[in-house]
């Protein structure tokens, strides 16, 4: 059995007659009803607000970390050193051959 929570808050929004129609017309073809279809709306805009923010705050977030990891590099182990020494004796790094001269 669906357990029904009682709604307490309420959104309110002034629009021209044209967004009214236009909104319900939609709804309409969604099947759902017009406050159905605007909290779904609204819901979904909030969601990708938030979500974008939070990208953006975690890769602000993660480029601090790169950044004090390049300030204060943590000191060379064997493990980096044999990484270094295998990654040189495969000829390191190969570029593409310039053809345009």
């Amino acid at each position: 059995m669906a357990v029904v929570t009682p709604k307490e808050a309420r959104l309110v929004a002034r629009v021209t007659q044209e967004v009214q129609e236009f909104v319900k017309n939609a709804a309409d073809l969604s099947g759902a009803t017009l406050s159905q279809f605007i909290v779904e709306a609204v819901t979904s805009k909030a969601r990708s607000v938030y979500e974008s923010e939070q990208s953006i705050r975690l890769s602000m977030q993660g480029a601090e970390a790169v950044f004090a990891a390049l300030d204060n590099p943590p000191p060379i182990n064997s493990k980096l050193l044999a990484a270094a020494k295998a990654f040189n004796e495969k000829d390191g790094f190969t570029y593409a051959e310039d053809d345009s001269a």
